[in-house]
């Protein structure tokens, strides 16, 4: 009975956890996050910083995410998850060609996510 009990207490602190850190989620702060990463993660390209591009490219990844799941446990727009996921995919794309030292396919990546984000999510979504 002291383990079954102790388990909850675990599984109960965890979830609280993970409500009190979705209650501080900021999507507005976030999409400012990512509409200002976009553009420098195309500046970073262009001057061949492999370092702060896959850095860069990385976070976003990490903010894409948020929107996947935003957008999930909102419901009613399977095209926003969709698109964040193919977001993800980008910069994952982005990461993989600038440690291959192909900053050209790169920043053709950079342009494709900052364009469709621009015009996807944007048009439909905002305001919010």
């Amino acid at each position: 009975m002291g383990k079954t009990i102790n388990f909850f207490k675990i599984v109960f602190i965890l979830a609280t956890g993970i409500a009190y850190a979705e209650a501080e989620f900021d999507f507005e702060e976030l999409m400012e996050s990512i509409d200002n990463n976009s553009h420098n993660l195309q500046g970073n390209i262009a001057n061949k910083d492999a370092n702060a591009t896959i850095a860069l490219a990385k976070q976003m990844q990490d903010e894409f995410k948020l929107v996947e799941g935003f957008f999930e446990k909102r419901g009613n727009a399977g095209d926003a998850v969709s698109d964040a996921k193919k977001y993800e995919d980008l910069a994952a794309e982005i990461v993989k060609f600038v440690e291959a030292n192909d900053f050209d396919s790169a920043s053709s990546k950079a342009l494709e996510l900052t364009k469709n984000c621009d015009d996807a999510c944007h048009d439909t979504y905002k305001p919010l």
